[in-house]
């Protein structure tokens, strides 16, 4: 079987659905290696993307020519992903991004990732090219595919709040990480010494993970800096905040009362390099409105970091009767300041046995038994 694969998320840094769509395709290309996995590549791939693990039976097509770097994604993917799908003659389209492009082969078996529904419930905080390309595409994508991959059980609920009608009736679920990278380093002291070094951090340091996008609410806990840097001596270090200075957020960091010195700006590291920072942390922080599935809570739990998190959405599922993980409701300062506290001093334990649920080879081979039409063509 020829399975064509929408390979977008690998020319942009390695991040949330790029790791998914390496650690789903992976595991899938391993379980079935008779099949032959065409990678589409609008550009050349990310210099922080990794292919040297990927099995022999992924093939990268990539068209890195003039016109296609000056298309823009959405482009790009109509006009050549039908052709694609037609030379290469492709049963099945599997794409990690919740977007089917038109005009493919009507007996192509068709297969998204739908990640959350931010777009819907979080529309006013979206730019207006995500907007068009959700109107565009999302709707339709979602009613029309063959098979839907949602990546946690609360965004599975809501797609089917909100697509009752579509043409699968039933929705699989699942979702990990790299759990070669992610996992207890045993750092040494002198190790974690380096880390704390290479981005000057002087004291114990709660780790944040993600984009500076308005539902990560990185504010609320930039709110909380004073206190626990000037009575606690915690710094706070965020992974992901590139371009902060031109946000919102500069508004409250260069406040006159706020402690410059208490957080910490890293922008993008790779993968390696934040499996480093969640083993040196003492515990990870998310305060976010709302997510899909909650990545980097699992990222930090499987490398043994500790973590508090948002009682809310898919956070839930990842943190709730898991040890080391705390979650808390609301947003009331002085209990977030007092759990934070609480969990950097004393660094609860994890139990990573209790996140065997979260690994792809499991995941993969739940969907080739749930979906076996599919994965016989």
């Amino acid at each position: 079987m020829t399975i064509l694969i929408d390979g977008r998320p690998l020319v942009a840094p390695s991040a949330g659905i790029a790791n998914f769509m390496e650690g789903s395709l992976t595991a899938w290309a391993k379980a079935c290696p008779g099949d032959i996995f065409y990678v589409a590549l609008p550009r050349p791939l990310h210099k922080t993307i990794n292919t040297s693990t990927y099995p022999s039976n992924i093939l990268l097509v990539e068209h890195s020519n003039r016109l296609s770097r000056l298309l823009p994604n959405l482009l790009w993917l109509c006009l050549m992903m039908p052709l694609l799908a037609r030379r290469l003659k492709a049963a099945v389209y599997y794409s990690p991004l919740p977007c089917l492009p038109y005009l493919l082969p009507r007996s192509m078996k068709t297969i998204i990732v739908v990640h959350d529904v931010v777009n819907l419930e979080f529309q006013h905080t979206m730019q207006w090219t995500n907007k068009l390309s959700n109107a565009l595409f999302f709707n339709r994508s979602v009613r029309q595919a063959d098979i839907l991959w949602t990546n946690s059980q609360y965004t599975k609920r809501k797609v089917e709040q909100y697509f009752p009608q579509r043409r699968c009736s039933d929705i699989f679920t699942g979702c990990s990480v790299n759990r070669s990278i992610y996992r207890p380093l045993c750092l040494s002291d002198e190790e974690k010494d380096n880390v704390r070094n290479r981005y000057g951090i002087s004291s114990r340091f709660m780790l944040f993970v993600g984009s500076l996008e308005p539902r990560k609410n990185l504010s609320f806990l930039l709110s909380l800096m004073p206190t626990l840097y000037y009575k606690h001596h915690l710094q706070l270090v965020v992974v992901g905040g590139r371009g902060w200075k031109n946000s919102p957020l500069s508004q409250v960091v260069n406040a006159h009362d706020f402690p410059r010195e208490s957080t910490i700006f890293c922008g993008f590291v790779s993968n390696d390099e934040l499996a480093r920072l969640y083993n040196s942390a003492d515990c990870f922080v998310s305060a976010s409105l709302n997510e899909g599935f909650g990545m980097p809570q699992l990222e930090a739990l499987l490398c043994g970091c500790p973590i508090v998190t948002a009682h809310n959405s898919a956070m839930i599922e990842v943190a709730q009767d898991k040890d080391g993980a705390t979650t808390v409701e609301g947003y009331d300062p002085q209990q977030w300041t007092a759990t934070i506290v609480d969990t950097a001093i004393h660094r609860p334990q994890v139990n990573t046995t209790q996140l065997k649920v979260y690994d792809w080879k499991v995941i993969i081979k739940n969907l080739l038994q749930a979906k076996a039409p599919f994965a016989e063509g």
